[in-house]
């Protein structure tokens, strides 16, 4: 079954347009003195990515959790007063998953009002691109819900290059003109998208 569709490889090629690399020097140091909650300095971290630290030995995913809303880690192990507590993580500068999950959602419409030929739409887990017919997105096509998500989410910070498209940063068009542009474009292209400085294969995921 292809990963193509999954939203988690739309949201790495979103990143990637966006200019959004993972950063992977996260790290935060405290002393514990009496409240086991603490904020982490960077906004948008990778909570799979989160390690806790007590007095310098990790400690279990169970002693502690992680809640995006209010960007902080909770420990539930045992602390005593002037502990040494180091948090690291990876994380992203500019979007948050849930931001990008949401603007993909949001641009899927775009395609409708393009009279593209399918109807895109997320599964129920909002962890999938589908549509209403069961027919699973194209690679390609789901390229092209990077590229249309990128638009909307900042036409200003983007670097797209197709053999016969490209939208950098330095462009003055609307939304509304580069939305025009890019499905002109994917009809015309035939699908050969190259983006910024990725390989087809580089990108291409794994099939099971």
């Amino acid at each position: 079954m292809s990963t193509y569709n999954t939203v988690s490889f739309i949201k790495r090629i979103v990143r990637s347009l966006l200019r959004d690399q993972l950063q992977t020097d996260g790290r935060k140091s405290y002393t514990y003195q009496g409240i086991a909650v603490f904020t982490l300095p960077d906004d948008f971290p990778d909570s799979s990515t989160i390690t806790v630290y007590k007095n310098g030995v990790a400690l279990s995913v169970s002693d502690w959790t992680y809640s995006s809303t209010n960007n902080t880690v909770t420990i539930s192990a045992s602390l005593t007063t002037n502990d040494a507590i180091l948090i690291t993580y990876h994380y992203y500068d500019k979007y948050s998953d849930t931001e990008i999950l949401n603007y993909v959602e949001a641009s899927l419409a775009i395609f409708a009002n393009y009279s593209y030929p399918k109807t895109f739409l997320l599964n129920t887990n909002r962890d999938a691109v589908v549509t209403y017919n069961g027919i699973n997105p194209t690679l390609t096509e789901c390229y092209q819900i990077a590229v249309i998500t990128s638009i909307n989410i900042d036409p200003r910070n983007i670097d797209i290059r197709t053999k016969e498209f490209s939208i950098s940063a330095e462009e003055k068009k609307s939304k509304s003109e580069l939305f025009g542009e890019a499905f002109q474009k994917f009809g015309l292209a035939g699908g050969g998208l190259f983006l910024g400085e990725f390989s087809f294969d580089e990108i291409l995921p794994e099939e099971e």
